[in-house]
């Protein structure tokens, strides 16, 4: 279990994609698409980067990463910083999102680093879960960190990453925790994030396991508060809002055929 702060602007730790579109008319997916357009050098900030270290070390501890067999898509993969964190220890990574200039950075930081497109890459595409997409390729494992509550519907997007999976791949995921019985840890999102934020509150374990369950994965581990946070809104003027909370990790699996 991890016991970490983490200060970030809040815009700087998502990876922006809704795919769907979803609740009060609002379609996610293009306004994070949008927003995340613009707002590509936010992911230069040392916080990510922290974040990303406190990420992915949960991750190795729940499962047995292989660097000569494990195969890895990071979904909502942004800049590419939880890819950069997991390269040692896999054969290859995929990074997904749906904003090209996310994807452009992602790429010219692997190259930058003398990373062969072979091992690790990104490609902006919308995925729906259907044959052929990503050439036809299954992945071990499907990471996604901090983006889940911007899904529209969560419900649709893990359905889709389990198509992905292998048969006992996992899926592992890092967001907000809701705790209602604590309301001064349930994040309050200003108004003018809300269009790009679906799930505004976070996310409680009995909604995840179930969402899990809907797209026939099992839920292998579920930690509550994995790790602490807290998200300035805007670092020039620290007294407009910022939110401290808990984050979650789940693990969850495919059955093996």
């Amino acid at each position: 279990m991890l016991s970490a702060k983490t200060t970030m602007a809040h815009h700087h730790h998502h990876h922006g994609h809704g795919h769907e579109h979803h609740g009060q008319g609002v379609d996610f997916a293009a306004a994070n698409k949008e927003y995340f357009s613009t707002h590509v050098s936010d992911f230069d900030k040392p916080s990510v980067t922290e974040l990303a270290i406190k990420v992915t070390k949960a991750m190795r501890e729940h499962y047995p990463f292989d660097k000569n067999s494990t195969t890895v898509m990071d979904f909502a993969c942004g800049a590419g910083h939880i890819s950069r964190e997991l390269g040692p220890y896999s054969k290859s990574i995929v990074g997904v999102d749906i904003t090209q200039g996310l994807v452009d950075a992602y790429n010219k930081r692997a190259t930058e680093k003398g990373i062969p497109p072979e091992e690790m890459h990104a490609v902006c595409v919308e995925l729906k879960g259907e044959e052929g997409e990503l050439d036809g390729r299954k992945f071990d494992v499907i990471t996604c960190s901090m983006s889940y509550h911007h899904f529209g519907s969560v419900e649709a997007i893990t359905k889709m990453l389990a198509f992905f999976l292998k048969p006992g791949g996992a899926l592992l995921i890092v967001d907000i925790l809701n705790k209602p019985e604590n309301a001064a840890e349930v994040p309050k999102i200003p108004e003018k994030y809300r269009h790009v934020i679906a799930h505004t509150s976070g996310f409680k374990e009995e909604k995840f396991r179930a969402v899990m369950q809907g797209a026939g994965l099992i839920t292998a581990v579920f930690i509550p508060e994995a790790m602490d946070f807290t998200f300035l809104f805007n670092e020039e003027e620290e007294g407009e809002g910022s939110v401290t909370g808990k984050l979650f990790f789940t693990k969850a699996v495919k059955p093996s055929a």
